[in-house]
């Protein structure tokens, strides 16, 4: 398993051959490989030339980078795309007294990716570095960050066993360069398919008429080519099984948090859609059930009326008189599986910062009379006066979910069989699986 490394650190000796190399821009490992070959280049720490060494010989497990500031890695990273995994982070840049530079940089790249991050710095200021890191803002990012007092003997090998711990554990260590190798292909055959159109062709396959124009936008084009970007790299990935040792202690908490990931995408668009929890100024809270195609050509296809189903968070005195009334008539294994389709529960909406459950009741449809607006082809939250978007279904359950609410409305009004032939059928059904 091959992963990518980046030295952040200004004793990487490439300024003493600044006729060749920029020791402003990206190091790469070739350059790494001739500082370390050069008889006459002098390093000032022998840790991190030692570390650079076993790196570079083993192409095959790692590839190596490097920088002599986090300024200039953060300068780079916004020009290109550029995600090592590991970052070996130097604490120790003269930055001037009193200075907190050092610690943005860091809390930045922790925030901006899923590197795994070993602070390296002499012993002298290792508790101090301990006590930054355990300030909140760090706490979260406690799994994937680690200080190393690299005047210890063992700090190379050290920091190799907590690699090697997290790829058998994490999950985005694991697989991440495989994602991110398999996405960037991806995306580029997707923008290679389309080269031969211009600007004018795609507008025409995808944007609304107004006049001697076509009018579109950024969410329209990634609605167009998201199903094939998918698709592209469903077939770049190879098919394989995972297996894992199952547990009797699975974390709930986690869980919750990976639904949550899974099941909403709070999208920031100003585009009201369907599958969109809202909540209006006096705390009721909504999903949308109206079609996306619709609320695209609002008002003049849904003649000024959103459609929406009630939602109230379990526990609340609304959800409570409700299961009480209607029951359950066997346990939730998913959005759509309430046999009594009366209601269903939408688990772990993230709001302010809490992971919420919603009871759904779909026969307390209600719409909401809005009133045109001069230009406006689509719906927009600027038009929704007193409602805000918390967040949006994803596919898919967002459509299967909203099928069963219309399904749960309408009813299907067949009269029920009587008791006895209720019986009689439900026998011949145990027959038959006997």
């Amino acid at each position: 398993m091959k992963h990518t490394v980046c030295f952040i650190d200004d004793t990487i000796p490439v300024s003493q051959y600044g006729e060749y190399f920029n020791d402003t821009d990206i190091i790469s490992s070739s350059v790494i490989k001739y500082l370390l070959k050069k008889e006459n280049t002098k390093w000032r720490d022998d840790v991190v030339k030692n570390m650079c060494k076993k790196l570079v010989d083993e192409p095959e497990k790692w590839s190596v980078s490097a920088f002599t500031s986090p300024d200039f890695y953060d300068n780079y990273i916004k020009e290109t795309v550029y995600a090592p995994e590991i970052v070996i982070y130097d604490w120790d840049y003269n930055y001037g007294p009193g200075s907190n530079e050092s610690e943005e940089h860091l809390l930045e790249i922790l925030k901006t990716s899923y590197t795994m991050i070993f602070v390296f710095s002499e012993n002298e200021h290792i508790d101090d570095i301990n006590q930054i890191i355990q300030n909140d803002e760090f706490k979260k990012y406690g799994d994937r960050l680690c200080v190393v007092d690299k005047t210890q003997d063992n700090s190379i090998e050290y920091i190799f066993s907590q690699i090697e711990q997290k790829e058998q554990n994490n999950f985005s260590f694991a697989y991440g360069f495989e994602i991110i190798q398999k996405s960037n292909k991806a995306i580029n055959k997707v923008l290679s398919e389309l080269s031969e159109l211009s600007i004018s062709d795609f507008m025409a396959f995808i944007g609304v008429p107004n006049g001697n124009t076509y009018n579109t936008s950024t969410e329209d084009f990634l609605d167009a080519i998201t199903p094939k970007y998918k698709s592209l790299l469903q077939s770049e990935s190879k098919n394989r099984e995972v297996a894992v040792s199952k547990s009797d202690n699975v974390d709930l908490l986690h869980l919750r948090k990976i639904w949550a990931y899974r099941m909403y995408d709070n999208l920031n668009t100003q585009k009201v859609r369907m599958g969109d929890v809202v909540r209006n100024s006096e705390n009721d809270f909504f999903l949308v059930v109206s079609s996306d195609c619709h609320l695209n050509k609002f008002p003049k296809s849904n003649f000024g009326f959103l459609t929406m189903v009630p939602m109230y968070p379990c526990g609340t005195i609304e959800s409570i008189k409700i299961l009480k009334k209607n029951g359950v008539s066997t346990k939730l294994t998913s959005l759509t599986s309430n046999n009594k389709s009366s209601m269903t529960i939408l688990p772990c909406i993230p709001i302010d910062g809490k992971l919420i459950d919603f009871m759904i009741v779909p026969k307390g449809i209600v719409s909401v009379a809005l009133k045109e607006e001069s230009g406006s082809k689509n719906l927009l939250y600027d038009n929704l006066v007193g409602y805000t978007k918390i967040t949006s279904i994803s596919d898919p359950f967002k459509s299967p979910l909203v099928q069963y609410i219309f399904d749960n409305i309408t009813g299907y009004g067949c009269p029920n069989f009587p008791n006895e032939m209720i019986d009689n059928i439900y026998n011949k059904i145990k027959q038959m699986l006997s």
